[in-house]
This record gives C-alpha cells, sequence and structure tokens, in this order.
C-alpha cells in the first residue's frame, strides 16, 4: 500500500519520528420517505461508509510530503474502491511567526469556501451532510481535487489574518463527472480538463469573524462516440463551468454563524443535445446556518439553504416545456431543492464522533441519478433522517 511504503525502510528499520500515520472510518446510514439517496434509504441504507489513512513526512524543515489513500462506498455514486484522495510535496518558502508561504506539487485538495478541501473529514463536517446547496456530492469528484500546482499564503496583513490560495491543475473527468452535468452516463467522455482556483478569506485575529471568495473555474472537453450522435446526446466540445462563492462566518459566545453563497455559470452549448436546449444556465445557491455549542461534547446545528440550476427559471416548468416540445416527459423538481436541516452531534471521546439529523427537502436538484434511475418517479416533498459515527485514529 502507498503509505505501507513509507512507513518502513527497506532494511525494516522504523522511520523517523517526523513521520505522522492517522485515519478514521466512518459509517452512515440514511433513511427517507420518498426518493433514495446513499443506496435504497427508502428501507434505510447502511450503503454509506469511508475508510482511510494518511501520513505526512517532513524530511527537511521545510518540506513535506503528505497524502491520503481513502476507501468511500455511497450507494451507487461510489463503489468503495481505493483511490489516492492527495497526495503532494509541499515546499515553505517563507515560515515565520507572523508569515507562511510555499508551493505545493502533486494531487491537491481544491480550496473553495469553508469546508471544501476537509470535507471527507468527519470532524471537520458541522453536519453529516454538508449544505447541499454549496458542496453537492453528486459533483464531489470534479470539486474535489486536482493534480497541480498551487501557492499559499497566510498571515497577518493590515492588521488582519489572510489566507490566499492559487492553483492550477487537472480535475478529475471520469465518468461520475457526466452525471451532475450532462444528466447521466452518456456514450462519450470527458477525456481531459484544466481548473483554475484562487480562493481569499480574511479574519480578525480573534478569529471572531471570517470573510471570503472563491473562483474557479473549469473547462472540460468531451468526446463523443465516432458513431453518429442522435439530436438528444452531446457531441464534441468543450463544457465550461466557472464558480464564483461568498462566504462569511461570525462567532458569538457558543453560537456560530455561517452564510455562503454560489453562482455557477453552466455553458455545454458546445456540447448540442438536450444539455444544450438552453445553452447556458445561472445556478444560484445559498445556505444560512446557525450552530449552538452546549458544551465541549454537544451541539446542535439549524440550516436553511436553497438551490437553483437555473435562477431564470426557478420552478423548471419552462425547461419542462421545452422538454415537452421533444415528446420527452420530465420532472420540473430536479431543477431547485430547498433544505431545512436539523441536526445534533456528540464527541463523547476524541476519537469518537456521532451525529444525527434530519432534512425536509422539498426538490430533487441534488438528489444522485445513480440511486434514482427513473426520475420521473421522485416525489416533490420529501424527509430524510441520518445517523452517522466517526473513529479517528
Amino acid at each position: 500500500m502507498l503509505f505501507a511504503a513509507l512507513a518502513v525502510r527497506a532494511d525494516g528499520t522504523a522511520l523517523p519520528s517526523n513521520l505522522r500515520m492517522n485515519g478514521f472510518v466512518t459509517q452512515g446510514y440514511f433513511l427517507t420517505d420518498h426518493n433514495n439517496i446513499y443506496g435504497n434509504s427508502e428501507d434505510g441504507s447502511f450503503d454509506f461508509r469511508e475508510l482511510a489513512v494518511n501520513a505526512s513526512w517532513r524530511p527537511k524543515s521545510d518540506l513535506l510530503v503528505a497524502g491520503q489513500l481513502m476507501s468511500r462506498r455511497a450507494g451507487n455514486v461510489n463503489d468503495g474502491s481505493p483511490q489516492v484522495d492527495y497526495l503532494l510535496l509541499d515546499w515553505r518558502l517563507q515560515d515565520s511567526l507572523e508569515t507562511q508561504s510555499g508551493l505545493r506539487l502533486g494531487r491537491l485538495k481544491v480550496p473553495y469556501g469553508f469546508y471544501n478541501d476537509t470535507r471527507d473529514v468527519a470532524f471537520t463536517r458541522p453536519s453529516i451532510l454538508l449544505a447541499q446547496e454549496i458542496y453537492y456530492d453528486m459533483s464531489r469528484d470534479l470539486a474535489l481535487s486536482v493534480d497541480g500546482a498551487g501557492f499559499y499564503r497566510q498571515g497577518m496583513a493590515a492588521g488582519l489574518h489572510l489566507d490566499l490560495d492559487l492553483m492550477l491543475g487537472l480535475p478529475k473527468t471520469d465518468v461520475a463527472v457526466e452525471y451532475p452535468y450532462l444528466g447521466g452516463d452518456m456514450p462519450g467522455e470527458f477525456d481531459s480538463g484544466l481548473a483554475v482556483i484562487g480562493r481569499l478569506m480574511l479574519s480578525d485575529p480573534q478569529e471572531r469573524w471570517r470573510a471570503g471568495v472563491s473562483l474557479l473555474s473549469f473547462d472540460l472537453d468531451y468526446e463523443a462516440f465516432d458513431d453518429p450522435v442522435p439530436v438528444m446526446l452531446p457531441g464534441d466540445g468543450q463544457l465550461h463551468v466557472d464558480i464564483a462563492v461568498l462566504s462569511g462566518q461570525a462567532r458569538y459566545k457558543r453560537w456560530l454563524f455561517t452564510a455562503e453563497y454560489m453562482l455557477q455559470h453552466i455553458d455545454w452549448g458546445e456540447l448540442g443535445g438536450v444539455v444544450a436546449l438552453k445553452p447556458e444556465v445561472d445556478l444560484e445557491a445559498y445556505y444560512l446556518q446557525a450552530q449552538y455549542r452546549f458544551s465541549s461534547q454537544w451541539d446542535l446545528i439549524l440550516r436553511y439553504g436553497e438551490a437553483y440550476l437555473d435562477r431564470d427559471d426557478r420552478d423548471g416548468l419552462d425547461y419542462q416545456a421545452r422538454l415537452a416540445d421533444l415528446g420527452i416527459a420530465s420532472l420540473p423538481a430536479v431543477r431547485y431543492a430547498r433544505d431545512l436541516t436539523l441536526g445534533v452531534g456528540w464527541q463523547p471521546s476524541p476519537a469518537w464522533l456521532l451525529r444525527a439529523e434530519w432534512h425536509r427537502v422539498r426538490g430533487a436538484l441534488w438528489l444522485p441519478v445513480q440511486d434514482n434511475p427513473d426520475r420521473l418517479q421522485l416525489e416533490r416533498s420529501w424527509n430524510l433522517f441520518a445517523l452517522q459515527a466517526t473513529y479517528r485514529f
């Protein structure tokens, strides 16, 4: 395994003490009264689990090697095959009490919003499901990591703490990207892509508030099969996705208030087919979240969010009419989602975290196609109950 090689020298002796190895295992349970998520959740599904091992090694004071190997089972979306989540070389250019800056090379976690670059670690999430309006699990493969290079700087500027990340790389272009952006596994493939990413975060020295902006741009080249492409299916071309996220957070006593807003411009006009009935759309989404910490062990979360695939057609009726003209039946609810979430977390020890939460949802925008192949059978209004246990070592 990747990290077994890091843990022991060729002669069998242990590596120096500056090698760190950790990991975690997460098991979830999902129950819905309608629709499915992470397996057949209408009957109750344990088909969600995560297992990861990570390691970091500092061969020199200014050099860090780090990586994580992860297995993720999520219904019919992820099959549990081990994947390299990240694997990077971090060269520290500046390291003082006030400022740290450096370069990273390898497979890098994508920085956007407050939670994306740590989203796979349950202890860093405020809920079982992150706000799907911004951290859409079905497009996780595209937004999780890229293979490339990045620059970072952390430190003080004008009396504020500044955190800057800039990145250029190649995103994942596997079949999992086709589902959120093309509606299913199409007879073709994304064969290349380019991602340009930047995030700037500011906070006061006492961390009473944080605010930031994240900008991402993806260009994905799609190659159709050589056979003639029916009018319903995408052809050769490029998918353009531009994302802007505004993030704000304030802390008051035991309360933590968070809000994020996203505008995502999707241009699939070059591809043709049904996805290009409206060549460009602006996906708009936001959430408002309040988290109250009763003690070091217990917290309560309340969140409300909305997401619209096309902010100029929020109820999806115009798109439904366009499909009807082609003789295609559709459900407008797959074009939007409104989610009210109530959750509680308990951390009985540093190694264990248990969570429970309830979602009242109207709309089906972020439900996975893989678990709901018959989109016409989806219910507009549905409830989700979830449990999760995580152990870290």
